[in-house]
């Protein structure tokens, strides 16, 4: 699982407030709070593998297992096409983020997809997005509330986000790769170190504002992506899903180019609309997308 690989390699550690290591690998595709709760799932014929993204290795599901446990045979698969799926272990982000956890579930699986259509430098025509029963019975899983038929089989309950068809022996553009290996969300106190000589913008103090983040104060330039209050959950939905793909790629561009940015999520809704997700540029950032 070459993709797989150029998407999850893992770097350095990620460091706490005070600066000490933590033991949470940086990885090029980013997670709010390093949660990482996307999982990779790649179907071939009949056939599924999971990507273990600790040990950076592909490996098959046993089929005969899982029947034991209760679990379907889902759907059958074309033999000549590899259907990549992301899923999301909803207790990832749960655990830290609680209530708020749900449309950075969303957040994680389109910087995900953002990065798949960035090193294969081509949009896929068709995505399947979850979560939905057509996506389960392809990747055969139970739904995440069954909870004790995953935690009975020793594993964390997943919820299936998106499928895509890629190339059983996809082609990499391998500037991307580097681009993206190199992609990392700088620390916050190199926005910080900015805010005495750079004084924010009415655009990025409000966004600093409605996401109690004061280092956002720091930003050269900030996007945002917003939806009216209230909205029907499909409008939600469609706009969650629209605006983090829009930020993560234009992310990957600026990584293309040299510039660094960080994402911002965890806003609070102001009047009559809600800004669900922002991108702080940390260099004035050159000709976008």
């Amino acid at each position: 699982m070459g993709l797989a690989e150029a998407l999850w390699r893992p770097g350095k550690p990620h460091r706490a407030a005070d600066g000490t290591e933590t033991g949470i690998l940086r990885r090029p595709v980013p997670s709010a709070g390093a949660c990482y709760p996307v999982q990779t799932h790649l179907v071939v014929g009949g056939s599924r593998w999971v990507y273990d993204h600790e040990c950076g290795v592909a490996r098959r599901r046993d089929p005969e297992t899982e029947r034991r446990a209760g679990w379907s045979a889902g759907a059958a698969a074309a033999a000549d096409t590899a259907t990549l799926v992301f899923t999301v272990q909803p207790g990832r982000s749960f655990g830290r983020y609680r209530h708020r956890a749900w449309p950075l579930w969303v957040a994680d699986a389109a910087y995900a997809l953002a990065a798949v259509e960035f090193v294969l430098g081509w949009r896929p025509t068709i995505v399947r997005y979850g979560p939905s029963a057509s996506l389960r019975a392809l990747l055969a899983v139970p739904r995440a509330a069954q909870a004790s038929a995953w935690t009975g089989l020793g594993l964390a309950p997943e919820i299936p986000l998106f499928a895509v068809d890629v190339p059983l022996r996809p082609e990499m553009v391998d500037g991307a790769v580097d681009a993206l290996a190199r992609r990392r969300s700088p620390h916050p106190d190199r926005f910080l170190a900015r805010v005495a000589s750079h004084g924010p913008t009415p655009i990025v103090e409000a966004v600093a504002r409605a996401s109690g983040q004061a280092w956002v104060r720091g930003a050269a330039a900030v996007r945002s992506w917003a939806v009216p209050v209230p909205s029907s959950p499909a409008v939600l939905g469609r706009a969650l899903w629209a605006g983090h793909l829009a930020a993560a790629r234009l992310s990957y561009a600026a990584a293309l180019r040299g510039e660094t940015t960080r994402s911002v999520s965890g806003l609070a809704a102001d009047g009559d609309r809600w800004v669900f997700h922002a991108l702080a540029f940390l260099d004035s950032p050159g000709d976008r997308p």
